[in-house]
Order: structure tokens, then sequence, then C-alpha cells
């Protein structure tokens, strides 16, 4: 590891992120960022090869990131946030990045979080989302690239669309980075007490405390809308997963192998070794960089 990475690390420990998910009960987390999200703001954007503008699908904000030299190819980019947390400017600003260096269009959507509704709604937005993606895009032109939480809504727009939405087209390619999805077995548990030991960013204890948030009062969330490894994965197109080998999340790696070797789904498995959560995205050292370069070059069609 770079002498910057290592630096890094120790920052992000010092200024304490992670003591911000630790021993607080859902209620309290919500309560925090509703009140961060009353400041968070919607940023203006403006480029030469973009045209850049707003769309509301479901009374919710989904900005276009449009090539002025019409492109057929197109990017689902759903920020995540723990299922709490608006995207930030700075986030949005690198999905610019994004469409830019890839070349595709790219759409990014302000989903309902579960500070206000149980998490099935931000799964009929994005759904909708796709829909409205459709009418401009071949199904098998469109990737859905999510991070965190948004990774929990990018791998399961698949589940959701076998449950009951039969009708609309799968997508070409979806990359799922560090998705988030609630501890579901013992196994998963004892993996992810052992990597809470080197995670800099994300308790644990997070992943269970979540499940009453995602829910929001509402016992009728479907499971795998909360354990996405209880998804329903037929015809489940191919499927990147990117995780820092020191997050977490990662300890349910080996459940999503085994669901997507159980419906048949061609996939890779990238592994940041001694990474962080979400990496790619955090390009400020060497080791991020090359995931945010691999995460280019996905979506560019190089896999």
């Amino acid at each position: 590891m770079s002498m910057k990475y290592e630096i890094l690390k120790r920052a992000v420990k010092l200024i304490g992120l992670k003591n911000m998910w630790t021993g607080k009960t859902a209620e309290e987390i919500v309560a925090q960022k509703k009140k961060a999200n009353a400041k968070n703001r919607i940023p203006d954007l403006n480029d030469p090869d973009l045209e850049i503008s707003r769309i509301s699908v479901m009374g919710f904000t989904v900005i276009r990131m449009i090539h002025r030299k019409k492109v057929s190819r197109a990017n689902l980019f759903i920020i995540g946030g723990g299922m709490v947390m608006a995207p930030r400017p700075d986030a949005v600003k690198k999905a610019l990045r994004f469409a830019k260096e890839t070349g595709v269009d790219v759409y990014v959507p302000y989903y309902p979080l579960c500070t206000d509704y149980p998490l099935n709604k931000a799964y009929e937005m994005i759904h909708e989302t796709y829909q409205e993606m459709l009418k401009d895009y071949r199904p098998e032109n469109i990737s859905v690239l999510g991070t965190s939480s948004g990774g929990n809504l990018a791998l399961g727009m698949i589940p959701y669309i076998n449950d009951g939405h039969d009708d609309t087209p799968m997508p070409g390619h979806i990359i799922a980075i560090s998705p988030g999805t609630c501890v579901l077995t013992e196994e998963e548990w004892q993996r992810m007490l052992e990597l809470d030991k080197i995670d800099v960013a994300i308790p644990a204890s997070y992943m269970k405390t979540a499940v009453d948030i995602m829910r929001h009062g509402d016992d009728s969330v479907p499971e795998y809308m909360i354990w996405l490894q209880k998804g329903d994965f037929t015809g489940c197109p191919h499927v990147t997963f990117m995780y820092g080998s020191d997050e977490v999340l990662y300890a349910c790696a080996p459940s999503f192998e085994e669901a997507m070797k159980k419906y048949g789904v061609n996939y890779d498995m990238i592994v940041g070794e001694g990474m962080f959560h979400c990496y790619p995205v955090f390009p400020f050292v060497r080791e991020a960089k090359e995931g945010w370069k691999q995460m280019v070059e996905l979506v560019k069609g190089k896999r």
C-alpha cells in the first residue's frame, strides 16, 4: 500500500466517520440524517459537451447528463448513502466526470430515502427511472451502477423485475460496488465482526440496525430488498461486484456468489486488497484510482 493511502486511512479514523453510525438507534440515525439532508442541495452543473437537465420521476428529481453528440448507450448511476443520505454535490460531480470519461449518457436519481419512506418506495422509483430510460435506449445498452446502498438498488432491480414486473426487459450490465445488504446468517455475521476490526468507515452493528431503518415501520417490505442475498436473480445479466477486502460488507460476498451460481448468472468478483468501502469512487490515492479506471472501462464495455 502507498504511504498516501495509509495516511488517508489514519485520517478517516481520526475524523471518526465510523462513530457516526456506531451505537445509535434507528430513530437517532434517521433524525440525524434528516437534519443533514435538509441542508443538502442539488448542484447546478454545466459542461460544454453535455446537456444537463432535471426531470421528475414520481415527484423525485433525476439529473440527466446527455452528450450533445448523440450516443446510444446510457448508465443509471445510483449513489449510496445508507438509504438515509441524499447524494452530495461532490458525488454528483463524480457522476459528471464518469459521463465524460465513459462517453455514455448518465442518469442520477435522487431516490426516496428511508428517513421518510419504507425501502420499497426507492425500488419503485428506481424502476420508474429505468422505464424512463427505456424510452430512449435499448435495454442491452443500459448499464446500472450503484455504490453501497445504491449497489443494493442496482442489483435489486433484478428481483424487483421478477417480482411482478416481468414485462420490463433486463438491463445489459450491473455493477454493484460494495452493495449494501443486511446480515442474514450467523456465518455472515461472524465474518462481518472480523472485518469490523479493520473497516474504517462502517460498523458491523449498522447492518443490523439498518433492518428497522429500511422497513421504516412497514413490515410488508419484501425480504429481498433488505436481505438481497435472498433475491430471485432469474434472467439476470452480467454482474460485476467490486469490494474492498477491508470492509464489513465484504462479508456478504460469498452469499452473493452462491446466489449468482444458483441462478446461472455470469459474474465477476473484483476485490481491492486492503481497500476500503466503495474505494473506486474515491480516487484520491493510486490504489483507488485503479478501481475508478476499472469502473470506467466496465461501462465503456471493455470488461
